[in-house]
């Protein structure tokens, strides 16, 4: 027998290449997908625990709201409320502040720091920036707590009060950049 002509070469090349071609990128596909697949495992997991964690902290963001801008149910939240719903965000935003995007974390911080004075002293809890008399003179109380004497030490000096526009813009940048973080459109901005 003599060698085989270039072209029957050819033909078994391509003969052997072209299934070996499709077996390659039947395979690299089928890798993508499931790089893809896991991908969106992941991103569907990272959404349910930031939707627990946002169901978590929503209501404390807006007793703080309510008892910052004298809206809502403010008058059923004391000073220990609002001084404890802080205390709690702080730990659950510390834990998980990387579960979310770096934006989240920073409007947490704008939005505390104009509420609270912090870092006041050892042992002692951050002050509200909060005026202790409502708009009408009268002290913060409701039928649901009796004031106690002691609270007016967890005030901040009158001064130091934070205006309540700033209040709700902090808090609408911190809901907004929640949203954000869960894949819905941007909410409304809040009316003054």
């Amino acid at each position: 027998m003599g060698s085989w002509p270039t072209l029957e070469v050819a033909k078994l090349v391509v003969g052997v290449l072209t299934p070996l071609s499709v077996a390659l990128l039947g395979w690299l596909f089928s890798r993508q997908l499931k790089r893809l697949d896991l991908s969106n495992w992941t991103n569907q997991k990272l959404i349910e625990k930031r939707l627990v964690i946002y169901d978590d902290i929503a209501p404390k963001l807006n007793l703080l709201l309510c008892f910052f801008t004298w809206v809502g149910y403010w008058k059923t939240v004391s000073p220990a409320d609002a001084i404890r719903a802080k205390r709690e965000l702080d730990k659950t935003l510390n834990i998980y502040r990387h579960v979310f995007d770096a934006e989240v974390y920073e409007a947490y911080q704008d939005y505390i720091h104009i509420l609270f004075e912090t870092y006041t002293d050892i042992g002692h809890d951050a002050r509200l920036r909060a005026l202790i008399r409502s708009p009408d003179g009268d002290r913060r109380t409701d039928a649901a707590y009796a004031w106690i004497d002691a609270w007016d030490a967890c005030f901040a000096e009158p001064g130091n009060a934070v205006d309540k526009r700033a209040v709700r813009d902090k808090y609408g940048a911190l809901m907004a950049a929640l949203t954000r973080s869960l894949g819905v459109a941007a909410p409304v901005p809040m009316q003054a």
